[in-house]
């Protein structure tokens, strides 16, 4: 399990809209290449990542679910290629931090099968704590500046 939490200087409804945004998850998910949207919050990815020793391509679906506008979603991302498969199933949650400021929590399962488990295993916590740091810095950038 995965978690933590990160403070971005924007309303709540602004955060919101900015992490459910196809461009935005597209230039924020490492490694994404191409996002494409199969219907509505169902994604296809074209991701290339390495953990560990490590690096392949990845196929994976994106799904976002159990949305609580401006409060809270789901997001699930379920990966597979030549060095194995990568699952992530989570809750994101928004809670306004004042006008200006949202306070983002994040809960995280990670799965991971295959070569990249055997090799990846012992540093994948420390890996999924840098790929949500970059997730969230990309993130940051696409806010509007004030």
């Amino acid at each position: 399990m995965l978690n933590g939490k990160v403070e971005l200087q924007a309303a709540q409804d602004v955060v919101w809209k900015v992490l459910l945004d196809p461009n935005s998850l597209k230039q924020a998910i490492p490694g994404c290449e191409e996002l494409v949207e199969l219907e509505p919050d169902h994604y296809q990815a074209n991701l290339k990542l390495g953990i560990a020793a490590v690096r392949g391509a990845y196929q994976a679906r994106v799904q976002v679910s159990d949305q609580y506008p401006n409060e809270q979603y789901r997001l699930r991302i379920e990966g597979s290629g030549a060095p194995g498969f990568v699952n992530i199933d989570g809750t994101i949650r928004l809670a306004a931090q004042g006008d200006a400021s949202t306070m983002v929590e994040y809960d995280y399962d990670v799965k991971v099968g295959g070569t990249i488990a055997a090799v990846g295993q012992r540093v994948l916590g420390g890996v999924a704590k840098y790929m949500m740091g970059e997730f969230f810095k990309a993130m940051r950038n696409q806010l509007p500046q004030a």
